[in-house]
């Protein structure tokens, strides 16, 4: 994400209005993989041809970033830029991470123990990491400086080129290992059905109106953000339609939550009680209710991981020399970003391998998927605090100076961001993104085993994407937060107070805390049954 995010910087639509519409637009286009992967094609058709599309797309990329073409045509570059950003590489890109989790998960056998798949989407989401970790560490500099015998004006053509070679090589070993996998096969049972049903079921019930009116709210809550992103360099004109999309987001996650509680009001849409439809297909409509609620919950964990761009721009206003005199090479700001994927690189083998073995041990029954939600909830308040408390911190530090060659004092300033940087070392702002690579582990990869396995067989496609969708709604939520605390954000942080956005973060986490807990409770959804004592019934815990 960050390769593309640092090469919409170098045309000229505006690189936060054009990543803000990409990441919408690929978020929503995994729902339509989903759909597709579910109840045309089949996963494994579908997951091939999104990346062929993804590897076209680059190639479209590379092309666009040839020099011959971006120094005479510039126009062209552009056309081609786009074309393969937003109908190649957009269209497929989350698309497959969505269809790799969700085919990954059809290889077990039904009978195999649930920590054999759970372990699976926890060596999913290190490896995923792995490629974020290359793409913040390495493509910054070479995309910008070019790197050994390949010069800078070359930068962003090998970087594109790397990634188009390596999906041309996954396009080509996924075709000649194809025989190997399992492929459950398409069905007309999936989620088009089950959109059917609840529409049909939502003429005579209340409850059944409110789901199908907060999945309006969410969609229409996407399509009004990509017009607010287009807009967002014509005045308070794009401002407003962000606002707007805030309040429905917020009023959608209410529906889901309360309305989605309990599924039973789907009861009556069974023929055995006088409805329409088939008892066993309302029991797969009640399941995939069931999740929604969970999901409404992580919109508000979306909106911490996704301020890491926030925690850049303080980050360019810490010391980032790498050395000591004041010209010293600077500490690119988009690569102190690489700190969150190694978090989670070293947090999955030591969560899976010592803490949750440890806790088993310790409780007598392995930690429950929502135990592990609920911590990572409380890391990521921990870690917006922490952050609010750094700003505070770094602000209150000398701004660094130096003195010219006519005699005169200067500030020393961030290459990045152009701003004056403050006495206190880019590395102590680190902890920042391992607090929230520890909740991401902790919440991601539950979150993929809910989406996989408390749905029907034929409908997991389309509930993985869901998990990827409700990201798309945090960031929308938290570019509204950002224009909220505007005026407290400046371009020189030394003159702002960003830290109340942090702690701002941290009360709305506290308060989906405290409703997560009653509403999973209340549901007991990824919950593992206490150990009985002597004398006592069984019942449900984290």
């Amino acid at each position: 994400m960050h390769l593309l995010t640092s090469s919409l910087k170098s045309l000229c639509l505006p690189s936060t209005s054009m990543k803000l519409t990409y990441d919408s637009f690929s978020q929503f286009m995994c729902i339509v993989a989903g759909y597709i992967a579910d109840e045309r094609l089949g996963k494994f058709k579908t997951l091939l041809s999104a990346a062929t599309l993804d590897s076209v797309g680059l190639l479209f990329l590379v092309i666009a970033a040839l020099p011959a073409i971006v120094n005479n045509h510039l126009g062209v570059s552009k056309a081609i830029f786009n074309i393969g950003l937003f109908l190649g590489v957009a269209v497929s890109q989350i698309c497959l991470r969505s269809l790799v989790i969700s085919y990954g998960g059809d290889q077990f056998s039904p009978t195999a123990p649930p920590t054999e798949k759970a372990l699976f989407f926890s060596i999913q989401y290190w490896v995923a990491n792995i490629g974020a970790f290359i793409g913040y560490a390495v493509f910054p500099s070479v995309s910008i400086h070019g790197f050994g015998a390949i010069p800078a004006e070359y930068g962003y053509v090998s970087v594109y080129l790397v990634g188009f070679v390596m999906l041309v090589i996954f396009v080509g070993l996924l075709w000649v290992t194809r025989r190997r996998y399992v492929n459950v096969p398409p069905t007309k049972e999936s989620i088009a059905l089950v959109i059917k049903i609840v529409i049909n079921h939502a003429k005579k019930n209340f409850s059944a109106q409110m789901v199908v009116l907060g999945t309006v709210l969410y969609i229409a809550a996407f399509l009004l953000n990509i017009l607010a992103s287009i807009l967002s360099d014509h005045g308070e004109v794009g401002h407003n339609i962000s606002y707007a999309c805030g309040v429905m987001i917020v009023i959608a996650t209410i529906l889901w939550v309360y309305f989605g509680q309990s599924s039973e009001f789907m009861e009556s849409a069974k023929d055995t009680v006088g409805g329409r439809f088939d008892s066993e297909l309302v029991d797969g409509v009640k399941q995939v209710i069931r999740i929604l609620p969970f999901n409404a919950f992580n919109v508000f964990w979306w909106v911490c991981q996704n301020q890491r761009g926030n925690n850049q721009s303080i980050v360019q206003q810490t010391d980032t020399r790498l050395g000591s005199g004041p010209f010293s090479s600077q500490m690119p700001g988009p690569t102190v970003q690489m700190f969150n994927p190694i978090g989670v690189l070293i947090f999955v083998p030591l969560m899976e391998k010592v803490v949750y073995p440890l806790y088993e041990k310790h409780a007598g029954k392995p930690a429950s998927r929502y135990g592990k939600v609920l911590a990572g909830y409380c890391t990521a308040v921990v870690a917006m605090i922490w952050t609010g408390c750094y700003e505070i911190i770094r602000r209150s530090t000398s701004p660094l100076t130096y003195v010219n060659s006519n005699g005169v004092t200067e500030f020393m300033i961030n290459d990045d961001g152009n701003q004056v940087m403050n006495d206190i070392p880019w590395w102590t702002a680190i902890p920042q993104y391992l607090l929230v690579a520890l909740a991401g582990v902790m919440i991601a990869i539950p979150s993929y085993d809910i989406n996989y396995s408390e749905v029907p067989q034929s409908m997991r496609s389309t509930s993985i994407a869901l998990g990827f969708f409700v990201n798309s709604m945090g960031s929308t939520l938290l570019s509204i937060i950002v224009l909220l605390f505007g005026k407290y954000i400046p371009a020189n942080l030394n003159n702002g107070n960003i830290e109340y956005m942090f702690f701002t973060l941290a009360a709305i986490m506290v308060v989906n805390i405290f409703f997560y807990i009653i509403v999973m409770n209340k549901m007991q959804l990824g919950m593992i049954p206490r150990i009985k004592k002597k004398g006592e019934k069984a019942d449900d815990e984290a």
